[in-house]
């Protein structure tokens, strides 16, 4: 009767790549879906208006923004208009320093 001899290299088997890619290309399409660009959180309610001619904007970084609306949290900011600029709720007197500081 033949004998099994068991191979006494102690090597562990190599691991398969091929399959490496799709994974790495599963993962950079589902963070591309579920990244979102906004850099400021709405605090007030806006209806944002309709534009009838579009720009595209080449240094996103310089763009401020300045919502006027009611607070979505009552409890908090309470029922009357409320001006938010960026991410900071603000008063009337705040402005103009506002725009002068982003220039």
């Amino acid at each position: 009767m033949a004998r099994f001899k068991k191979s006494s290299t102690g090597r562990l088997p190599e691991i398969n790549t091929g399959s490496m890619a799709d994974i790495v290309f599963i993962l950079l399409f589902f963070f591309m879906v579920i990244t979102t660009m906004r850099e400021s959180k709405l605090v007030v309610r806006i209806v944002p208006p309709s534009a009838s001619e579009i720009h595209k904007i080449e240094k996103k970084a310089l763009v401020s923004n300045i919502y006027i609306g009611q607070p979505s949290d009552a409890a908090a900011f309470g029922t009357d208009s409320r001006i938010q600029l960026n991410d900071k709720i603000s008063e009337v007197n705040e402005v103009q320093a506002f725009i002068l500081s982003c220039n």
